[in-house]
């Protein structure tokens, strides 16, 4: 199941609720033993690439996960790792004692690549994603997160695009008031470009610029 949210911020945002599933890993003692008391790093942690790397391979979008594995990257990226990719070779003992590695799909079918968690780029937990960050990707089953109260970026549109990430399953979670409002609003996407072209129109003149004292055209007009 997928966690979307309408929005980033609060506690029905991404940020909010991927902060509170931590935390209750933590709690229950899921395999969230971090590597340190200020370390995001866990085992089982979702992520979330939010930039381009070309030199990684990986792009915003992107999503893997954190696993203990006898594989163990130096730098950006581990080839040899990822053709075994998580618990493929060794005992279990020695992988839970193993380095934590990020883990994302490779190039081809059933492949992973691995990388070292301080070598990622731009990243963040994925536990919970916005509805934005979701488009272009389906879900077998996908729970939609709405806001307690209104906000301005609920709008049909979003609605509807939370709403079609799911292939089987999905639970919208908001009340009828915010659920109406939302189907009541329509994204409106205000660049300028409109006005900007209508600035660029000039009527064109009805007749050539004249000299007042001569009636004979502008020097430098083109009639």
């Amino acid at each position: 199941m997928r966690l979307l949210t309408a929005v980033r911020a609060g506690p029905q945002g991404a940020r909010g609720l991927n902060a509170r599933i931590e935390q209750l890993l933590a709690e229950t003692g899921s395999g969230a033993r971090r590597l340190g008391a200020a370390s995001p790093w866990f085992q089982g942690r979702l992520l979330l690439i939010t930039e381009n790397s070309y030199r990684h391979g990986l792009f915003n979008g992107d999503v893997g996960i954190c696993l203990r594995s006898d594989a163990s990257p130096s730098s950006g990226r581990s080839d040899e790792g990822a053709s075994s990719g998580p618990g493929q070779s060794g005992g279990t003992d020695s992988r839970a004692q193993g380095p934590l590695v990020a883990w994302f799909e490779g190039d081809g079918d059933g492949q992973v690549r691995g990388f070292h968690p301080a070598a990622l780029p731009a990243h963040e937990s994925a536990f919970a994603m916005t509805v934005h960050k979701a488009q272009g990707s389906e879900f077998d089953t996908v729970w939609l997160q709405l806001p307690t109260r209104d906000a301005r970026v609920l709008s049909r549109e979003l609605l509807y695009t939370g709403i079609t990430r799911a292939r089987r399953a999905l639970h919208l979670a908001g009340s009828e008031a915010v659920i109406r409002s939302a189907l009541a609003r329509h994204a409106a996407r205000i660049s300028g470009l409109a006005w900007r072209l209508g600035a660029q129109q000039q009527a064109a003149p009805a007749k050539p610029a004249t000299e007042p004292s001569t009636a004979l055209p502008v020097q430098g007009s083109l009639f």
